[in-house]
C-alpha cells in the first residue's frame, strides 16, 4: 500500500476543518486559532519590545473571544448553535401560499362578487383592490391606429397606482410598432370626428386616461391652438344627464412627439394632469389625465371622445390638433351599493 500524497493530505485536512465550522461558536474557535497562529509566528521572529506587544495582543484576543462567548451564552445562547430566537423564521422558512390566480379565487378571498372583478387585474392582486378599477378596452379595428414608436410601453402597466392596459401592435414580421390608440383629428374644415367606447361600470367615480396630442402646434396657419379647446370627452350614464369635459391643449394634453421643435406644445397643467411616460431619448411621451365624475357614484355606460377645435376657420384648410388616447381605466367607489 502506498501512502496518500502530501497534496491530498493537505486537501483532506482543509476539508475536515471547513466541515467542522457549522456553528458561530465553531467559527469563533477557528478565527481564534488563525489569529493566535499568526501572532505566534510574528512574536517568534520579532525582537523586544515588539515581542512583548505581540504576546500581549495574543492574550487580549483570547480574552475578547472569551467575553464574546460568555455574553452570547447569557443573552443569546441559541446563537452559539446557529439557531434563531423562538418565533422568528427566515423568509425562506415561512410558509407561502400561492397568490390567487383566477377571478373566482380572487372573489372568494376578497368576499366580493366575481362580476365586479376585472380579469385583466387578477395578476395585479395584491396590492390593487380587486374591484376598485375596471380597464376599458379600446376599439380594435382591422387596421388599428397606434402610438408610432417601437419602444413604447405595452401590456399591463400601473401608473400612480392606477392599472392600465396598452395593447401592443406588431407588423407582419412580429416586430413591435407601438400600442393601440384612439387617434381622432378634425377634418381640415374642422368637422368633428368622434369615437364611442362602451364602458359599462357600476359605481364609477373617475375616468383615468393616458393621453397626448398630435399636430400639437402652438400656432399654425396664423391660428393659435395653445390654451384652446381641441375636443372634449362625453361621459354617458344609465341615469341622469351626460357629463362633458373639455380638453385644452397645454392644460390637459400636449404633443406626443415633440423633439426640439419650439412651436410644439410641451407643457401641461400639473394640477390637473400628470406626466406618465417619457421615452429614453426624451422625444415621445404621454400623460395621465383624471376626469372626476360629478355626484359619484354613478353607473357609467359609455365614453365618447370628440375631436373638434373650438373655433371654425372659414376659407382655410388646416390640420388642427388631434386627440390620442392610449388607455382608459375607470375607478369605482369602494363599498358603494
Amino acid at each position: 500500500m502506498t501512502g496518500n500524497p502530501p497534496s491530498e493530505m493537505k486537501s483532506s485536512g482543509r476539508s475536515s476543518i471547513i466541515d467542522s465550522v457549522r456553528t458561530p461558536l465553531g467559527l469563533l474557535a477557528l478565527a481564534l486559532l488563525a489569529v493566535e497562529a499568526i501572532l505566534a509566528i510574528l512574536a517568534a521572529n520579532a525582537t523586544p519590545p515588539d515581542t512583548t506587544y505581540l504576546i500581549g495582543a495574543m492574550v487580549a484576543v483570547i480574552l475578547l473571544v472569551v467575553l464574546l462567548v460568555v455574553a452570547l451564552a447569557i443573552w443569546r445562547p441559541e446563537a452559539l448553535a446557529g439557531l434563531r430566537p423562538g418565533g422568528v423564521a427566515a423568509a425562506s422558512d415561512k410558509p407561502m401560499s400561492p397568490p390567487p390566480t383566477t377571478v373566482d379565487e380572487v372573489a372568494t378571498s376578497a368576499s366580493v362578487d366575481s362580476d365586479l372583478i376585472d380579469p385583466k387585474l387578477v395578476r395585479f392582486i395584491p396590492p390593487l383592490h380587486p374591484t376598485q378599477f375596471k380597464i376599458v378596452n379600446l376599439p380594435r379595428p382591422f387596421s388599428p391606429k397606434f402610438f408610432d414608436y417601437p419602444f413604447t410601453p405595452s401590456g399591463k402597466l400601473p401608473i400612480f397606482g392606477i392599472p392600465f392596459f396598452l395593447l401592443p401592435v406588431v407588423d407582419s414580421s412580429g416586430a413591435m410598432r407601438g400600442h393601440n390608440v384612439i387617434d381622432l383629428q378634425p377634418s381640415k374644415t374642422n368637422e368633428a370626428h368622434s369615437q364611442r367606447v362602451d364602458a359599462t361600470v357600476s359605481n364609477a367615480k373617475a375616468v383615468h386616461m393616458l393621453m397626448s396630442a398630435g399636430h400639437g402646434w402652438r400656432m399654425h396657419e396664423q391660428v393659435q391652438f395653445l390654451n384652446r379647446r381641441v375636443g372634449y370627452i362625453r361621459l354617458s350614464f344609465s341615469q341622469g344627464p351626460d357629463q362633458l369635459f373639455n380638453l385644452i391643449l397645454g392644460k390637459h394634453l400636449r404633443e406626443w412627439a415633440f423633439g426640439n421643435n419650439t412651436n410644439l406644445v410641451t407643457e401641461i397643467d400639473l394640477g390637473v394632469a400628470r406626466p406618465a411616460w417619457l421615452s429614453h431619448d426624451s422625444t415621445k411621451r404621454f400623460d395621465l389625465l383624471a376626469i372626476p365624475i360629478e355626484s359619484p357614484p354613478r353607473d357609467l355606460e359609455a365614453i365618447e371622445v370628440v375631436a373638434e377645435f373650438e373655433n371654425d376657420h372659414p376659407g382655410k384648410l388646416i390640420d388642427t390638433p388631434s386627440i390620442i388616447i392610449s388607455a382608459i381605466t375607470v375607478e369605482r367607489v369602494l363599498g358603494a351599493s
